[in-house]
């Protein structure tokens, strides 16, 4: 994987601006390792990429805040890339589970089942379709089960072994408020939170072309291809 330039990258947020999370995600990784497939990837293997990408790109720490849901406290917190890409085990192709009665094969939902789970936008919907994507067998007392038809109960207890199976397909942050003491799992998305990052930089990265171009009348490729010296040309300008 290599480092987009500062052209490839504004042009990819450029085409993928109307796109999806899960698009944008594929052409950002598309862009940063051409030869390496993303469809067949699992999620939690996607993710590692994207964190990888994300180290390249802006550094390893990412420093976030939350808001508690009790007291509307916002508190702040801190990972690194390297130790949350530190969880990714190996990835089995196929698990099994048994629940309530229910005996299940399935395999991880990949890039690919995502992409195509998600195209409706509805979060149930989507859940729904994964689950029918991935489950390749399921009986209960010797009669074949449709995925459909699978109590909650057991629909848990599958959704609980892919996270451990895939740790970072699921990733959450443990936060505890200091005002109120409520503690929580929030949700961490390394595509949605690289996609913001990428989304701010762009926009800076604009006024910044359209400051210099108006000083010394240099072309956007001109001043893309400035690199570090861009920063040297804006404090002069800025006096």
């Amino acid at each position: 994987m290599r480092a987009p330039t500062a052209a490839e990258l504004l042009g990819v947020w450029e085409r993928s601006a109307d796109s999806g999370p899960v698009a944008r995600a594929n052409a950002l990784l598309e862009l940063a390792a051409p030869d390496e497939p993303v469809r067949d990837l699992a999620l939690g293997e996607r993710d590692a990429r994207l964190l990888e990408l994300r180290e390249l790109l802006f550094g390893e720490a990412l420093d976030g805040a939350a808001d508690c849901a009790r007291c509307g406290e916002t508190l702040a917190f801190s990972l690194s890339t390297e130790a949350v890409r530190a969880g990714n085990g190996a990835f089995e192709k196929e698990l099994t589970v048994s629940a309530s009665g229910y005996d299940l094969r399935f395999r991880l939902p990949t890039v690919a089942d995502l992409a195509a789970a998600s195209s409706s936008g509805d979060l149930a919907d989507t859940r729904a379709r994964l689950l029918e994507r991935c489950v390749l067998t399921a009986s209960h007392a010797g009669h074949e089960a449709a995925p459909a038809s699978l109590p909650p109960s057991v629909v848990e207890a599958l959704a609980e072994l892919m996270a451990e199976a895939d740790p970072l397909g699921d990733l959450r942050v443990a936060l505890t408020c200091p005002a109120c003491g409520n503690a929580w799992a929030a949700v961490f998305d390394i595509a949605a939170w690289l996609w913001s990052e990428i989304e701010a930089w762009a926009r800076r990265l604009v006024v910044e072309v359209h400051t210099l171009a108006s000083a010394y009348g240099w072309s956007e490729g001109e001043i893309l291809a400035l690199g570090a010296r861009r920063e040297l040309y804006l404090d002069l300008v800025a006096g």
